[in-house]
């Protein structure tokens, strides 16, 4: 047993002793080597007339910004890029097993990739401080971290139920395809890094590479729904509330004298979510949103709800010497009939013909008794109490018209 581990232990000193590790002057003679006849204006490949491949990944960090009234997209992320370039190959036996090494941007060659539709000014990807890792086989990986800025064109029609997709298209500047040609890894970004925003939810990406344009291209593309909740909650539903308290004038009593300043007051008060909901959105007439035209239907029947008030109480309050036409004698009492209809059964004694004579005559001297000349007052209470459910149903016909046209079009 002794001797089996004498062995087994002079065998693991024998490994440990024989392993050696690259030193400083290993890496140091390495990198002298390397660029002693190194041009990096030149682009890799020891045939000049094939391309150099090009691996473009892109990795998603956050949504930085997402200006719908100037257009303004910018995301945070990091590509991958590889390629090949043979004169940076070596053998790592010679140098004491170093397999990998690092080296300034500026000192070798690397592809001049930029976004050809930024927002505001065009620049390369990579800064001074960042580095290119080159393994023993040639194989590089450069790894530029940038806030990429594009324009994005806005369709804000179903705002705030709305989908946007934005576009940053990456090249190669002053190359053609059979010189450098991108090709993208995958076919999406990844985002392993990638941290939620709070009012867009990022539904789908895609990369794609094309030479269609004569030039080699990369189309990074953001599909995003946004969280229509902070909208709703602070937009849709107040003014769905105001609409249903500016029904409510009718209820007031002219007598109050508040019934002009009250109506006036919800007609302000919509108004002001009409500004609001125009500073989040494009100052385009095309496309316009349906949140807009449902503001602006909402503030017409708030005016006109005014108009109708100022009317009603016009004749609230209009002289009795004026006699009511019979058209609103006959309103007034459809809507007495309406509200005070109750159910008759009564039980009459069996008379002659003298007694239903006379109790028809009483019967129809008491009707005229009872039905006195309609008053401009008992016009007004009847309007009131029919514009009441007219604009209740009008309200709730609007509401249901307008979700359901953003469903189905959405």
């Amino acid at each position: 047993m002794k001797t089996a581990m004498r062995i087994y232990l002079t065998f693991m000193l024998t490994t440990v002793i024989h392993v050696s590790c690259s030193s400083m002057n290993d890496v140091s003679n390495l990198h002298t080597t390397l660029l002693q006849n190194y041009n990096s204006e030149v682009r890799p490949g020891d045939n000049q007339f094939l391309p150099t491949n090009v691996n473009v990944t892109f990795n998603l960090v956050a949504i930085q910004e997402f200006d719908e009234v100037d257009g303004k997209f910018a995301v945070i992320g990091f590509f991958e890029v590889t390629w090949v370039d043979s004169r940076m190959s070596w053998n790592p036996t010679d140098y004491n097993n170093t397999y990998t090494m690092l080296f300034s941007q500026d000192v070798v060659w690397k592809p001049t990739l930029l976004s050809i539709n930024p927002f505001s000014k065009i620049d390369q990807l990579g800064k001074d401080f960042m580095t290119v890792r080159y393994y023993y086989n040639g194989f590089a990986y450069w790894s530029p971290g940038e806030i990429l800025s594009s324009s994005c064109s806005v369709d804000v029609t179903f705002f705030p139920f709305d989908q946007q997709t934005c576009l940053i298209t990456l090249m190669s500047w002053g190359t053609w395809p059979n010189e450098i040609l991108l090709q993208s890894t995958l076919t999406n970004f990844k985002m392993g890094f990638y941290s939620e925003h709070g009012t867009w939810k990022i539904s789908s990406t895609s990369a794609v590479d094309s030479t269609t344009t004569g030039m080699s291209v990369i189309d990074l593309s953001v599909t995003m729904e946004r969280r229509p909740a902070f909208f709703v909650v602070n937009i849709v539903l107040p003014v769905m509330f105001l609409m249903g308290l500016n029904c409510c004038v009718f209820i007031l009593p002219p007598e109050s004298g508040e019934r002009v300043s009250y109506s006036i007051t919800v007609l302000l008060a919509i108004a002001v979510f009409m500004t609001l909901t125009g500073d989040n959105l494009p100052k385009t007439s095309e496309p316009m949103s349906l949140l807009s035209y449902f503001l602006m239907s909402d503030l017409v029947f708030s005016a006109v709800i005014c108009l109708i008030t100022m009317l009603g109480l016009r004749l609230h309050y209009k002289d009795d010497k004026h006699p009511v036409p019979s058209y609103l004698k006959r309103l007034v009492r459809c809507c007495k009939c309406s509200s005070n209809q109750k159910p008759r059964n009564d039980v009459r004694p069996f008379c002659t013909d003298e007694k239903i004579v006379q109790f028809s005559d009483f019967n129809r001297k008491d009707n005229m008794s009872a039905d006195p000349d309609v008053s401009w007052r008992d016009v007004s209470k009847a309007l009131d109490t029919l514009l009441l459910w007219i604009s209740i149903v009008g309200l709730v016909i609007s509401i249901i018209s307008f979700f359901i046209i953003l469903k189905k079009l959405v």
